[in-house]
């Protein structure tokens, strides 16, 4: 079995043993993760890092109740980097990296719990 890019953990204790409810936050994660990584890579190419930033801020959110630490840590670095440091050394790659692995997330939740859409 594949490695798991995720940890449901903090998800079913909120859902305290709801399989539905944890199927419910699934889809709305997948959908609102890939409107936000299409997003991203919009503003790529024109290079909006400010508006990156913000989005990456509402990634940060939805990886780390996922359990996807790697991906957590990653949209934060972009966030803080940009909005508090104002370093943008690395910044179009860590993005990138982001989007990609947040990509493969997404797959695999859909492959994993049944969950259809784009991506």
């Amino acid at each position: 079995m594949a490695h798991n890019l995720y940890n449901l953990k903090k998800i079913s204790e909120i859902a305290q043993g709801d399989q539905g409810f944890i199927r419910e936050m699934l889809v709305t994660f997948v959908e609102n993760v890939t409107v936000d990584i299409e997003r991203i890579q919009s503003l790529k190419p024109v290079e909006n890092w400010t508006a990156i930033a913000e989005t990456a801020h509402k990634l940060a959110s939805n990886f780390a109740y996922l359990g996807a630490n790697k991906l957590h840590v990653l949209a934060a670095d972009i966030e803080k980097s940009v909005l508090n440091d104002g370093n943008l050394t690395g910044i179009a790659d860590k993005t990138v990296r982001m989007c990609d692995e947040g990509i493969m997330l997404v797959s695999q939740l859909k492959s994993d719990f049944n969950i259809s859409g784009t991506i």
